[in-house]
């Protein structure tokens, strides 16, 4: 079924229309013997890109990289974190 908007949609269609992997060969051979190049999708990433994308969110990176560290060297966790957390849990639940 295929979905053109809010308001419009196309009935199902039959399988007849569906090919196998023979097929799909079958027609890339004969492409290629006719000359018609393949077309190849292609994702381009910048680091400006990513950065203007950081920069955009709401994600703080600079805190989430101090939190790792602290996770890393084990100082994050206190017994007092641990508590509010619990604490916030049961809230949460009851």
């Amino acid at each position: 079924m295929n979905i053109f908007g809010v308001f419009s949609t196309q009935g199902s269609q039959g399988l007849a229309g569906v090919k196998g992997v023979e097929a799909a060969q079958a027609a890339k051979a004969t492409s290629a013997q006719q000359g018609v190049a393949e077309v190849h999708d292609a994702v381009t990433l910048s680091v400006d890109a990513v950065k203007a994308a950081g920069a955009a969110s709401d994600i703080r990176f600079d805190r989430v990289a101090a939190i790792k560290a602290a996770i890393a060297d084990g100082s994050y966790e206190t017994p007092d974190k641990l508590d509010v957390a619990l604490d916030r849990l049961l809230d949460r639940l009851g």
